[in-house]
């Protein structure tokens, strides 16, 4: 099964509510939150360009012109931003900076949760029976490419689900005192060690 135009849309990220708890604890955004948030103490925050697209009713706690964007929030005020299906929608050549913006607002120690279709199940940008939103065709390696500096892959999960092949990944963000020597400090002694292995 891949994804249809006339098949059912939304609610991607309830299959994956449970997995991500340990990641999204505290106050944080659902960019991109659609007809609702995950959790009901998250902030939802969306453009509803999906009323447009599909009908749906679209009513985010914040509207935003586009999730490229968060100016509204101050900088490391959320503990964690999580993004279903979102970032596929945004020009891959602006998504560095896109993630850049979201984690700005993630405090040190926080997480960057994104769960994204993956290019092997659904229809490539331009093929038939592609979204017609989507900008890019998602996969691991050109996510990772597109992140900024300062947070680690903590978990990355590929995987066939309700006929669809989708990737999640959680990523945390350095802690506050982890300065420069420390990094240095544990590429020379903790690294090694795992490379006898």
């Amino acid at each position: 099964m891949t994804w249809r135009i006339d098949g059912p849309q939304g609610n991607e990220a309830f299959k994956i509510r449970w997995e991500i708890v340990q990641y999204t604890r505290g106050r944080g955004l659902d960019i991109g939150c659609g007809m609702g948030k995950l959790y009901q103490h998250w902030i939802g925050v969306d453009n509803a360009k999906d009323k447009l697209l599909f009908g749906h009713d679209i009513k985010p706690d914040v509207l935003v012109e586009t999730a490229e964007d968060l100016g509204l929030f101050s900088t490391a005020c959320m503990d964690f931003c999580f993004s279903s299906h979102l970032l596929e929608h945004i020009e891959y050549e602006k998504v560095p900076a896109t993630l850049k913006e979201w984690m700005r607002v993630i405090k040190p120690g926080g997480h960057l949760t994104l769960y994204l279709p993956d290019e092997e199940a659904y229809p490539k940008v331009g093929e038939t029976g592609a979204n017609p939103d989507h900008k890019w065709n998602v996969n691991y390696h050109r996510v990772l490419d597109a992140m900024p500096d300062g947070f680690d892959l903590l978990d990355y999960q590929q995987r066939l689900g309700f006929g669809k092949l989708v990737t999640l990944l959680q990523f945390g963000s350095l802690p506050a005192d982890l300065t420069k020597r420390n990094i240095e400090r544990f590429a020379e002694h903790v690294i090694p060690r795992f490379r006898d292995f």
